[in-house]
Parts: structure tokens; sequence; C-alpha cells
């Protein structure tokens, strides 16, 4: 039985790795074929990374940390500064696979309930289109993956949980770093205290204790610069009201959403799982239905969150990306007894080619000049385009004023033209705003603070016409360039004091 068991774990381990390592460099591939650059997020992520805090305006400072590194090793290319990020998805599908295989009984039923649940969760649309972005939902997911697995180890040892315990309220304190939403696990995490107090309550508090601790020195930074990051996800998950008029069609929303984060590939597997069910389809794999039901624990809660938010105020339906790993785990899980090896690899291939082939949408030079350029809609890199190509053209501007200050009238604009500009050392501030801060730059990289006298001369990029509220500083302006890009628009000026 040992040696069966053995077997299957050596069998899995390089059909995993190559179903891993395919998804990554197929969506590689696809990153480069769509000659788009960095979203807004990805480039202001950018930044951060080069000047390392424990926290940011918007967010924690896991992301930072993970593109920080994967700009050391790879350069601060388009590549370089995702690849890190997008190979944390196929690590968070290994964990899961691995998870998926313990929980069948490590044998055969094991070894294809890990397949199929990793190419489960590279299947999802989410996967394939997040997937390629240096987001916070990367090193989340992995977090996420590994304190489910971690847990289920705790629960499962005998003798001595706490070390298992201690290494799951690490995954959680790191996941908070990386991302608010790890909070939920807690929810999780007491669905099982409920049943497991006695023996386990003691492990569970030192790992609360321990997830603390790590993430102590975000509360703190939040503490030192007032709360800006607590206070922006109140804002977008509190503050905001959804009209009565509108909660039916924004649970509508939400729930659609949910069905378009699982994709194709996961709810045909739903389906077949559904239909083996109600044919009373025989044969389960060891423990399963403690395995079904404890990965349906780190989905559900979540979900049920997201639903009651998105009655409150709209809730985005990347919020609930974890939940994925609960669900697909649980598919896995029930799937594979009954499925065999007779259609998992169609569900690889589709993990595989399917949310690649959806992002080529709009990617190849080809495209963009055929079908796309009639539906630009269609085209999922439209917000990445010409960024790059627009700001490059106000270089000579920009040589020929030295010493000048740069601002930027929004968080976009200057997000973008410091990563563009990272080779003329020329610092982008923001536009002083006027009251509450709006954005990281506003808050913590503003031109000039309240109460400071403006610069007498300045360069302002802009892409937006030139309103009183700028004419009234400066009264006089000299447009020096502009750059255009299907709807973008930018503009250079000079502004100065004196004529």
């Amino acid at each position: 039985m040992a040696e069966g068991k053995r077997a299957s774990g050596e069998r899995l381990l390089p059909a995993l790795v190559a179903l891993l390592g395919l998804a990554l460099l197929l969506r590689s591939l696809v990153l480069v074929a769509t000659a788009a650059g960095l979203q807004v997020d990805e480039a202001q992520y950018w930044d951060w990374s080069r000047h390392l805090q424990w926290g940011y305006w918007s967010k924690p400072p896991g992301i930072a940390a993970v593109i920080a590194a994967s700009t050391t090793i790879f350069g601060d290319g388009l590549l370089g500064v995702k690849l890190v990020s997008m190979a944390l998805w196929p690590l968070a599908a290994g964990v899961l696979a691995v998870l998926a295989w313990d929980m069948a009984g490590r044998g055969q039923s094991g070894a294809q309930a890990g397949l199929w649940t990793a190419a489960l969760l590279l299947g999802t649309p989410a996967a394939g289109i997040l997937g390629m972005a240096a987001s916070t939902d990367a090193p989340l997911l992995l977090m996420w993956a590994l304190c489910m697995a971690l847990t289920w180890r705790a629960l499962r040892t005998p003798t001595s949980p706490l070390p298992w315990w201690a290494l799951a309220g690490l995954a959680l304190g790191l996941g908070l770093l990386s991302k608010y939403t790890m909070a939920a696990i807690t929810a999780s995490w007491a669905l099982l205290l409920l049943k497991h107090w006695r023996r386990h309550g003691l492990g569970m508090v030192m790992a609360g204790a321990l997830a603390l601790a790590v993430f102590a020195p975000n509360i703190f930074w939040n503490a030192s610069n007032g709360w800006p990051t607590l206070g922006h996800t109140a804002e977008i998950t509190v503050a905001a009201q959804t009209p009565a008029s509108g909660r039916a069609l924004a649970v509508l929303e939400f729930i659609l959403g949910q069905a378009l984060l699982l994709g194709p590939v996961g709810l045909v597997t739903a389906l077949v799982a559904w239909r083996a069910r109600r044919a009373g389809a025989a044969g389960t794999a060891p423990r399963s239905v403690d395995a079904g039901r404890f990965a349906l624990m780190f989905a559900l809660p979540l979900l049920a969150v997201a639903l009651a938010q998105s009655v409150h105020s709209r809730a985005n339906i990347n919020w609930t990306v974890p939940a994925l790993l609960g669900l697909c785990l649980w598919l896995g899980l029930y799937i594979a007894p009954r499925l065999g090896r007779r259609a998992w690899w169609i569900s690889t291939a589709l993990a595989v080619a399917l949310p690649a082939g959806a992002s080529l949408l709009g990617a190849l030079p080809s495209v963009q000049q055929g079908a796309m350029r009639p539906s630009p809609n269609l085209d999922l890199w439209a917000r990445m385009r010409g960024w790059q190509p627009m700001l490059q053209q106000f270089e000579a501007s920009l040589q020929a004023h030295p010493g000048l200050p740069v601002a930027a009238t929004s968080r976009e604009l200057v997000a973008h033209a410091r990563y563009v500009w990272r080779a003329l050392d020329r610092p982008v501030k923001a536009w002083p705003g006027s009251g509450k801060p709006r954005h990281h730059y506003e808050q913590f990289e503003a031109l000039w603070a309240p109460g400071q006298r403006a610069p007498e001369r300045i360069l302002l990029l802009t892409n937006a016409p030139l309103s009183d509220h700028y004419k009234k500083q400066y009264p006089h302006w000299q447009r020096l360039d502009t750059a255009q890009w299907g709807n973008l628009h930018l503009e250079l000026w000079l502004a100065s004091e004196q004529p």
C-alpha cells in the first residue's frame, strides 16, 4: 500500500510540473504577443516596489515586494515586472493539487484528483486573465492555498499539530500583507473551531496571534499615516451605497460575475458532477465527505460575505477569487473518482489553452487591424496600449527643460509616466488636490504640500483641457507637445508665474 501511494505521488509530480510549466509558458508568450504595456495599477505597484514600505495608500505591501523580487531577477521590462506574480498562480494550483492528493488518500485516485483540481483552477478565466497581471490576487491566492493545506495537515495530525498551526498562521499573516481579503479565511477557521475546539482551539488561537504579529507592521504603518489603506478599503466596501432600486440588479451582476470567474471548464465540470450524483454513480475517494466539506468551508463564507456586500454596495467580482480554490478543490475531489482518466486531459488542454486563447483577442497586430478595430471593447488589453509611445514622444520636451519639476493631473498619468520615463531619472509628482486626497500620490507625493509655495515654473502632464483650477495657480501657459493614441490624448504644458 505504501509503495502504491509513493508510486502515485511520483507519477503526479512530473505531470503536475508539466501542466503548471506549460500554463506559465503559454501565458508568457501571450503576454509578449499582446504588445501591450502595464495597466495603471501595475505601473503604480512597480513604482511602489522601488521604495519598499510596510504599507501604501490603497494596498498592503505584498505586491510591491513581489514585483521588487521579480524586477531584481528579470529586469524592469514588461515581463520582468509580471513574471513572479504570474508564476504564483500555477504555484497556488500546485499547492491545491498536492492538497487534493493528500485528501483523496494519496493513491491513484488522489493523483487524479490532484491533476483535476490544478487543471480546473488553471482553466478559469480568472487564472487565464488575472493570472497574467501583477496584482494583489497573485500572492493572496498562494497564501490562501497554503493556509488551506496547512490547516488540513493540522487537523489530520494525530499528535503535536501546533507546528502546522504555526505555519498556517504565518501563511495567514503573509496573506493579510498581500490583500485584506485574506481576513475572510478566519470565518472558515471559525466554522472549523465549532467542531474541533477541544483539540485544536489552542492551535487556532496561536495561529491567529502569529498572523497578527506578522501583520502588525502594516497596522503600525497605517496608524502612523492616518489609516489610509483601511480608510480606502472602508470607502469601497462600506461607505458606498447601492440604491434600493438597484440591489436586485447588483446581486444578479454579482452571481453572473462569479459564473464568469469559474468559467466554462468549471461550469461543465459542475454539470457533470451534478448529473453523476443524480445518476447515483458509485465510487468515492477516501475521506471524500470530510474533504468536500473542508473545501467548501474555504469558499462559501467568502462568497456569502461578498453576496451580502453586493446588496449593500457594489462588489467587484475579483474580490471572491480565493473562493475558486475551495470550489475547484471540491469539484476535483468529487469528479475525479467518477471520471478517472477518461476526460481529465480534456480539462487540462482547456485549462492551458482556453484562457490564453481568449486573451489573444486584440493581442496580435493582424487582429488589431482587422476584427478588433470596429469593436475595440473586445480588446482585453485596450487600457494598456499607447502609453509608452505617447509618453516617449514627450521625452525631447523634457530634456529641453532640464531641472523643471513635472506634475501630472491624475494617478494614472503619474504611474505611467514614472514607468515609461524611468531611464530619464525625472521625478513626476501629483498636482496637489483640493480637500481629501483621492489617491496615493496626492497624499504622499504631491508637487507641493498645503501651505507651501508652488515652484515658479513647472511642466504639467494632462489628459484633459486646462481648467480654471490650474490657471489660477499659474497665469502663463505654453503647450509644448501633444500625443494621441486612439481615444487617449495627452498634453505637456509649461506653466510659469512670469511670462
